[in-house]
């Protein structure tokens, strides 16, 4: 080759140990995860698995998540060691879906708020039908109750759709809680949905009976305590409050613009390998026709 050709391989070489040491940090990462889900999982049953269960188990979405990056980082490590081209282009395929599911969220959430806080509400109640079917998802729901100071999911409206009544009512949803239940927690909500103790919020004691009957309208104890805000409502504010709203964007734009950028190495890298099959086989061609007296 002459001495115009010598950059372009040089680059093509960069982007190749480029590609690859990210792709083993990938494969690293998702090693981790699927380790991770894989030792809580190990605790429980694959064979008792429902779509539900699966949306609300920790343990089987980071198995799902490390899955789909160990996937990303052999065809990745493969394709830009070895040079095969199929590897290369699924790579950059699945990094061009995942680009444009994640623009489609952001647009999403940007202009659809509304959409947004239907689904978030959605999963939200199956946590709450779920609590006490599954410690993960009673430890998720405490959690986040404990932590945005909110209970129950948003907001119920009343059938003359003029009043609503408090996100605590939707712990109705689950057979334990609801008052028409025979359970001694019927009528009441999580300890998670209490306010702390005044003057007490550092408290290490918790009472886990803080919530008992505070569903019963006629009751003293109605509402006693209980956080005013729904979870779901708790989230979306939080989310959608100025600078957050910024940090959100710029931080899945940030992502974005990441997986597009190796997204392009990988196309460009299979580009490169292509050529250079295809000039193989052309050489491998020319040397044929030689020997067959076929080019004088």
């Amino acid at each position: 080759m002459g001495d115009g050709d010598d950059s372009p391989g040089i680059t093509s070489i960069i982007l190749k140990f480029v590609l690859f040491f990210m792709n083993c940090l990938v494969l690293l990462i998702g090693l981790v995860l699927v380790t991770i889900g894989g030792f809580v999982q190990t605790e429980k049953t694959f064979s008792e698995l429902t779509v539900q269960s699966v949306l609300s188990n920790p343990a089987i979405i980071l198995i799902i998540a490390g899955g789909i990056l160990v996937i990303l980082g052999v065809c990745g490590c493969i394709g830009a060691l070895l040079e095969v081209y199929p590897l290369l282009i699924i790579y950059g395929s699945i990094l061009a879906i995942i680009a444009i599911l994640l623009i489609a969220a952001l647009i999403l959430f940007v202009v659809k708020k509304d959409t947004i806080n239907k689904g978030i509400s959605e999963a939200f109640d199956v946590y709450i039908k779920q609590y006490y079917s599954d410690v993960d998802t009673q430890n998720i729901v405490d959690f986040l109750q404990s932590t945005f100071e909110c209970c129950g999911s948003t907001e119920l409206a009343l059938s003359n759709q003029t009043a609503r009544r408090s996100a605590a009512h939707s712990w109705e949803a689950n057979p334990y809680f609801n008052c028409s239940s025979p359970a001694y927690q019927k009528c009441s909500v999580p300890y998670s949905c209490c306010m702390p103790a005044s003057g007490n919020t550092t408290a290490v004691t918790i009472n886990l009976q803080c919530g008992y009957n505070t569903l019963n309208t006629a009751g003293m104890n109605y509402l006693l305590n209980i956080q005013p805000i729904g979870c779901v409502d708790a989230i979306i504010k939080l989310a959608t409050m100025g600078q957050n709203f910024n940090i959100i964007i710029g931080v899945v734009s940030g992502i974005i613009l990441v997986i597009v950028i190796n997204a392009a190495i990988a196309f460009s890298v299979a580009r490169d390998v292509y050529q250079e099959n295809k000039a193989f086989r052309q050489i491998k061609t020319d040397e044929k026709r030689i020997m067959k007296g076929q080019v004088k």
